[in-house]
């Protein structure tokens, strides 16, 4: 549609729902997890079923078409569109009326399946259906799209699973819809007389046997249950009408679980092996193939799960995970005994059986995660065919894109007839978009020939549309055009998904397909008018992409930012808000650079203001996006740029120089710190340079840590060449004193050496008692984290290279020593972003580099006896006896970006009478200065929120590590905890 007019806004506006106009959002809701992009003209958040009601009225009256949205996650561009997106995910989420008896639920249409198990487990239910995007599908989504996933043939699909629907019709109505409702009884009739018409047409292009979903309205279903039009509506991807709520059965928790895993050295031995094993009856039989399995090489959080699968040792080509409920031992054994494949692996342990569905879960992130302008495109990975079809139907797939040269993933859910098949396509180059073509006309040829689905969990959207008329024929689209012009008169609903735009049966059957409903329209506008920069990227892009464009465009949209755990992304957890989750953000510097944003300069967009200014930098996105988007790095690539061509500002010019203002402060501490404490001062600071008289500033120490370590007796700032054997004999806790383990080179970052001179105290009386020479580095300089962060570039490459050839020189003098770190973001500094701004000898220090805790918990791991600890407490006639005390540790985002933090709670627990746990949270919202900026003072706080509760929720007598000063700082600042470094608790603890 054409722009909105004055008197269409202010109509939608009257309704009194929050409803946006501007740009920013617009460009927000273009796309959705597909290849397709449709800008609408605006977006509407109702908050209960009356304002939806309003708003959908208002804009059915003035003539505006309305998409209704959930997460936004749709592989098939059913989730976008040119009206009012009406979103029903940021307050659309209670969660009521739980009745056991029954096994029922009452969910708004945005509570996330997640959240609904999350719920339920603990009353020993769940809802069966599992898709594997379930940390964001939302219920109306899955309800819309018929979702089911791995666990179909147990549970069947989503509308097996509805009671009854709230739905907001196009004229504004609300109404209830179920088998015990009187609603819409006359056009319940209606539809019955169409659907018996033509049953006879039903059962010669749906033959019995398919598991998964029939594509468009669930009328198959209806003629089975004619009372019931939530089979209508299950599965009509909001073209009928806008799901509010849904009264949803529930299914009890399994007894037990078990997972036999079986490997192939082909996946045609996996399909024929399928086959062979329905007869056992299991709830799932999920098969992951090769190319996905290579993308979890590298990527942290799928190591252990690698490590379990033995895949480094054992490779494979296949691999079918077959799960089992109840009688688990029985089936898995009967199985095994098969002697399928080339190995097969009995998992029966929860944590190890999470670990293989979290491969098969993030499937599509990580295929879509290679290097490269060529990626898995989905456009006929929802394909279904009778499980007993499977081997001919793959045999048939690769007959289609062996010609062409194409290579594909098959994954997915074997049991059920369904793999998720991606051909490897760059969709910026045409004549791949012609091979596009050619495997989308030749799979919905081969899927009728199989009497499939085309469309069997996903959706229709715009990617099937095109072929609806082949696959369903004339008759049965008919029947579904009838119910469309029944419940939409007007066209109102998602027009273009499913139907071609037109309403009225063409007449003239063999005319070229509506121009509108092609799979090759609606394509996002990178693919067909590839991304210009305008500035020269400085960063490396070294992980992966070595690319900005490659690393901006590994963002495929399918929402893994949208969870509400883990380390990403920290502001959307707080707010909910689009913008402020990696998707959004990475979707708003796209259309910048498309220049969709004002059609002016990108770099000075007000929209990239907002998608830049909120990210804490946290690294979050990096380990935890299974394609690697690294947000931290576009941010500071797009900072620099701006700053190279307009200068940098006062601000942030301060802020990049924290060392500096270390000196200055340390010179007089006693002065700087009554200063920085007196309120006209705070209140001129927050007004001239925007830092928030709300937020305390840490302290200048009376002695700096390395004038200190000067005076220290057994090893100060040394000549590189000298050693000092002496010291290297002071053992003290060392098993055999007369070990020297060599020097060790403590690096002093900016906050131990000014601010907290304890926590370097402390791990020098650690690592002496460990044997170690320590040594600082002379003339050492920040390691340009703040200034990183800032987007400061220059300076930041500056410093690195004045360090690392200080550290170079240090190399060949002190046979090459490790490098210990106390703060995980200087240590994250040297071993990541040097080399992202392409220092040379950078990797060969950063192999060097170690976190103070890995070093000691690792040395501690080969040498347990390597320390001596003094008990907690002693009896004054017996032995010591230890009373137990409990550790919580909060590891700093930047050190659970690069490593696991599981080996702080086994270092904790070596301290007699600990026991420790690591948190579950995510960044502490402070993120360096940001928690300081007057304008993100709030917003900091907001982020912190959870870690707050989880602290507070601690016992009064549990102590606290936090080894980021960040953390410390912003722990301090909102609670009466004060937490510690996890040296100074070593050190605490040594004799």
């Amino acid at each position: 549609m054409g722009a909105m007019t004055s008197a269409q806004e202010r109509k939608i506006r009257q309704t009194g729902c929050d409803v946006r106009f501007d740009n920013l959002t617009r460009q927000l809701y273009a796309t959705d997890a597909s290849i397709y992009q449709i800008e609408p003209i605006g977006v509407a958040f109702p908050k209960d079923a009356q304002q939806a009601s309003a708003v959908i009225r208002a804009a059915a009256d003035s003539g505006v078409s309305v998409t209704p949205r959930g997460a936004g996650t749709s592989l098939v561009g059913n989730a976008i569109g040119e009206g009012l997106i009406v979103e029903f995910s940021r307050h659309n989420r209670h969660l009521t009326d739980l009745d056991l008896e029954k096994r029922s639920v009452q969910v708004g249409a945005g509570v996330v399946l997640d959240q609904l198990n999350d719920f339920l487990t603990p009353h020993g239910f769940c809802f069966g259906p599992d898709v594997a995007t379930s940390s964001r599908a939302t219920l109306g989504g899955m309800i819309a799209n018929n979702s089911s996933g791995a666990r179909c043939p147990l549970y069947g699909t989503t509308a097996d699973h509805v009671i009854s629907l709230e739905v907001v019709m196009a004229d504004g109505r609300i109404e209830k819809i179920g088998p015990t409702n009187e609603s819409l009884t006359a056009e319940r009739a209606r539809i019955e007389n169409f659907i018996r018409a033509r049953s006879a047409e039903m059962v010669e292009r749906w033959p019995p046997g398919l598991i998964k979903r029939w594509p468009g309205y669930g009328i198959e279903r209806f003629l089975r249950a004619p009372n019931d039009l939530t089979n209508i509506f299950a599965g009509s991807e909001g073209t009928l009408a806008a799901i509010f709520s849904a009264e949803l059965k529930i299914s009890p928790l399994p007894n037990e679980k078990g997972l036999g895993l079986i490997f192939f050295s082909s996946v045609d031995e996996a399909m024929q092996a399928t086959v062979e094993l329905l007869d056992l009856k299991p709830s799932a039989i999920e098969h992951i193939d090769r190319p996905l399995l290579d993308r979890t090489k590298g990527q942290l959080h799928f190591q252990a799960a690698r490590d379990l699968l033995e895949l480094d040792t054992q490779p494979c080509e296949s691999i079918l995970i077959v799960e089992f409920y109840d009688d688990v031992t029985e089936r898995l054994s009967i199985l095994q005994a098969r002697k399928i494949g080339l190995r097969t692996k009995i998992l029966t342990e929860p944590a190890q059986m999470n670990l293989v569905w979290s491969v098969r879960k993030a499937g599509l992130s990580l295929l879509t995660g290679c290097i490269g302008p060529a990626k898995p495109v989905a456009f006929i990975e929802d394909a279904a065919v009778r499980p007993a079809q499977l081997p001919e139907y793959v045999r048939g797939l690769r007959s289609i894109m062996q010609p062409l040269g194409l290579e594909a993933s098959y994954y997915g859910h074997a049991a059920s007839g369904l793999l998720h098949v991606r051909p490897m396509l760059d969709l910026h180059n045409a004549n791949d978009l012609k091979k596009f073509r050619l495997v989308a006309d030749q799979t919905s040829a081969l899927v009728r020939q199989f009497k499939g689905s085309l469309s069997a969990e996903h959706g229709v959207g715009i990617a099937r549309t095109e072929y609806m008329r082949e696959q369903l024929g004339d008759e049965l689209l008919e029947v579904m055009r009838e119910i469309k012009r029944m419940f939409d008169p007007k066209n109102i609903f998602n027009p273009g998904k499913i139907f071609e735009v037109g309403l009225a049966l063409r007449a003239d059957r063999t005319s070229r397909r509506d121009a509108s409903t092609r799979i090759d329209n609606h394509l996002r506008e990178n693919f067909t008018r590839p991304l210009e920069l305008p500035f020269e990227p400085v960063l490396a892009f070294a992980f992966k992409d070595h690319s900005f464009v490659g690393n901006l465009e590994q963002c495929n949209g399918c929402g893994g930012c949208l969870k509400g755990t883990g380390i990403m992304c920290p502001t959307f957890m707080a707010t909910h808000d689009e913008i402020m989750s990696t998707r959004g953000r990475a979707n708003i510097i796209r259309a910048a650079l498309e220049l969709r944003v004002n059609g002016h300069d990108p770099l000075r967009s007000a929209e990239l203001d907002a998608a830049l200014s909120n990210c804490l930098s946290c690294k979050g996105c990096t380990p935890e996006c299974p394609s690697n988007v690294n947000l931290a790095l576009l941010k500071a690539e797009l900072m620099h740029a701006r700053y190279q061509r307009d200068g940098l500002p006062l601000r942030e010019s301060i802020l990049s120089n924290i060392d500096l203002l270390g000196k200055i402060g340390c010179a007089m501490p006693a002065l700087a710190n009554r200063v920085l404490n007196y309120r006209p001062v705070r209140f001129a600071m927050e007004k001239t340079i925007g830092l928030s008289a709300r937020r305390s500033l840490p302290p200048y120490a009376k002695e700096r840590f390395d004038h200190w370590f000067v005076k220290h007796a057994v090893a100060g700032i040394v000549d590189p060449g000298r050693s000092s054997m002496a010291a290297m004999r002071r053992t003290a806790g060392v098993t055999d004193p007369g070990y020297s383990r060599g020097p060790v080179i403590l690096w002093d970052d900016t906050f131990v050496r000014y601010h907290e001179p304890h926590i370097g105290i402390a791990a020098v009386k650690v690592l002496e008692a460990l044997g170690f020479e320590v040594s600082l580095v002379e003339n050492r300089r920040c390691c340009g984290r703040p200034a990183f962060s800032q987007g400061n570039l220059d300076a930041a490459s500056k410093l690195a290279r004045h360090n690392i050839s200080q550290l170079s020189n240090l190399n060949s003098q002190l046979s090459a020593p490790p490098i210990l770190f106390l703060e995980p973001s200087c240590w994250s500094m040297f071993v990541e972003d040097y080399c992202e701004l392409r220092i040379e000898n950078a990797e060969k220090i950063a192999n060097r580099c170690f976190l103070f805790e890995k070093f000691v918990a690792d040395l501690l791991e080969h040498e347990p006896d390597a320390l001596h600890f003094k008990h907690s407490s002693a009896s004054a006639d017996g032995p010591r006896r230890d009373t137990e005390t409990t550790i919580a540790i909060h590891p700093h985002c930047h050190a659970k970006s690069i490593m696991n933090p599981a080996f702080m709670r086994r270092l904790a627990e070596r301290l007699p009478g600990k026991k420790a746990t690591v948190l579950d949270t995510a960044c502490c919202g402070m993120a360096g200065a940001f928690g300081a900026l007057a304008e993100k003072y709030d917003l900091s706080v907001q982020v912190a929120q959870d870690l707050i509760d989880k602290l507070e929720n601690q016992g009064r007598e549990t102590q606290i590590i936090a080894s980021g000063t960040s953390c410390r700082h912003q722990i301090s600042d909102l609670t009466n905890i004060r937490p510690k470094h996890m040296a100074e608790m070593l050190a605490e603890a040594l004799p």
